[in-house]
C-alpha cells in the first residue's frame, strides 16, 4: 500500500472528524497497527465503492475509496471498514496466497500430464516435441486456461467463504447491522442481489446481497433479543426490500418472455 498502490492512485490523509475517529477506534479495537486513514481517488477508474486494510512489515494502511465516502452514510462506511479490518485480522491475504498457490500447483501438474498426452496424439502434426518446446506455448496456455475455467467454482467458493467470515467479523466489530444491510443493497447497482443457486456457485465470489442482508438482520435480532442497547431497534429491516426487488425482477422477466 505504501510503494505499489500510489503508482495507480493518489492517497491523501482523511480529513479529521468523527468518522475518521470511528474508523481508527475500530482498528485499535481489532489490533490493527495503523494510526491514520487515507482516501484514494477510486473515482478515476470506477464508481464502485471499496476500501482496504493491507500491508506488512510496518506498512499497514487503512484506505477508503472516495466513492465510498461519496455514496455511503457514516454507518455504512463503518460497516465496510469493519469488514475490511476482518480480512486483515483473519489473515485472509495469506490464506488466499496458500490456497491459490495450491490450485496453481495442481494446475501445473494437470498441464504437464495433459500436454504430454496431447503432444503424443498431435505433436508431430503441430511440430511440437515436448513441454519444453517453445512452439508448444499456445497449447500450454490453452490447457491451463481450460483448467482455471473448470476450477472457477472452486476458487469462487474459497473467496466467498473468506468474504462471509469477514462479514461476520465486521458485524461483531462495528455493530452496524443496518449500515451493513444498506450498503449491501447499494452493491446491487452492479452485482445481482439474488442470483440463482447455480449462478451463485459458479460465478459469484462474494455472498449475495440477499445473504448479507439476512445475516445482518439475524445479527440484529439476536443482539436485540439479548438486550443490546447500542443497536437502533427503530430501523426498518431491509429484508422486505430484497423480497420486493426479487419480485420485480421476476415480473420483468415474465414480461420480457411474453413479448
Amino acid at each position: 500500500p505504501v510503494f505499489i498502490s500510489p503508482l495507480f492512485n493518489d492517497y491523501t490523509p482523511m480529513e479529521q472528524g468523527p468518522l475518521k475517529e470511528d474508523i481508527l477506534s475500530l482498528a485499535k479495537a481489532a489490533g490493527v497497527p495503523a494510526d491514520n486513514v487515507y482516501v484514494y481517488d477510486r473515482s478515476r477508474q470506477t464508481n464502485t465503492i471499496s476500501a482496504n486494510v493491507s500491508g506488512i512489515f510496518g506498512t499497514t494502511r487503512i484506505s477508503l475509496g472516495d466513492t465510498l465516502i461519496r455514496d455511503a452514510t457514516p454507518a455504512e462506511v463503518r460497516a465496510v471498514m469493519a469488514h475490511e479490518i476482518g480480512h486483515y485480522v483473519l489473515n485472509h491475504v495469506y490464506e488466499l496466497l496458500l490456497e491459490f498457490g495450491l490450485v496453481i500447483a495442481i494446475g501445473f501438474a494437470f498441464v504437464n500430464g495433459t500436454f504430454a498426452a496431447v503432444a503424443r496424439r498431435g505433436g508431430e502434426r503441430w511440430g511440437i516435441s515436448d513441454i519444453g518446446d517453445v512452439g508448444g506455448m499456445p497449447l500450454l496456455f490453452a490447457l491451463f486456461s481450460v483448467y482455471m475455467l473448470v476450477m472457477t467454482p472452486v476458487t469462487n467458493t474459497i473467496i466467498r467463504s473468506n468474504e462471509a467470515e469477514a462479514d461476520a467479523y465486521g458485524l461483531a466489530l462495528a455493530r452496524e447491522p443496518d449500515g451493513f444491510a444498506a450498503v449491501s443493497m447499494k452493491l446491487g447497482a452492479y452485482r445481482k442481489l439474488d442470483p440463482g443457486p447455480v449462478e451463485r456457485f459458479v460465478f459469484h465470489d462474494h455472498p449475495t446481497g440477499r445473504d448479507r442482508v439476512t445475516m445482518a438482520m439475524n445479527f440484529k435480532a439476536a443482539e436485540l433479543a439479548a438486550g443490546a442497547t447500542d443497536i437502533d431497534p427503530s430501523m426498518a429491516p431491509l429484508v422486505p426490500e430484497v423480497e420486493r426487488y426479487v419480485a420485480k425482477r421476476e415480473a420483468d422477466r415474465t414480461a420480457k418472455a411474453g413479448e
